[in-house]
């Protein structure tokens, strides 16, 4: 199980033999949290430096200590520990907002006049030239 901040999530291996580097890429790829951004801690012991290398095993790493069996299955519960915001969510919630916007503008141009449709188109495009850079400058992981 991994909590971050308010969420838990069970994380399954296939391989009793899975590794940090193994939990590591599927945090990053299934929370959007970059491997150099994540920290770790299992049963009170954080899991960072040359003691925790990628190769190591989680079921080393978290030691008797960290591992509960059940029902024959081996289970660890690692805490991440990660700056907010990492995903990004925030931003491209408020990007998708001005979308909305401008396409609210847009649908009501063919009801107004000559002159008031063309200050919302041009509104309508400013809105929307700034939302999609904003979104190409993005760096997603």
């Amino acid at each position: 199980y991994i909590k971050w901040g308010k969420d838990t999530k069970e994380l399954e291996f296939s391989d009793a033999k899975a590794s940090l580097g193994d939990l590591r890429s599927q945090v990053e790829h299934e929370f959007a949290v970059p491997k150099d951004k994540q920290t770790w801690i299992c049963a009170g012991k954080r899991w960072q430096g040359l003691a925790f290398p990628d190769n190591l095993g989680i079921l080393d790493a978290a030691g008797p200590k960290g591992t509960k069996d059940v029902e024959g299955v081996k289970v660890v519960s690692v805490m991440l520990m990660a700056p907010a915001g990492l995903d990004k969510s925030e931003e491209v919630s408020k990007l998708e907002a001005q979308i909305a916007e401008a396409r609210e503008i847009s649908s009501k141009l063919p009801a107004a006049t000559a002159e008031e449709t063309k200050k919302a188109a041009l509104l309508a495009q400013d809105i929307l030239v700034k939302a999609s850079t904003a979104l190409d400058n993005l760096e997603l992981v």
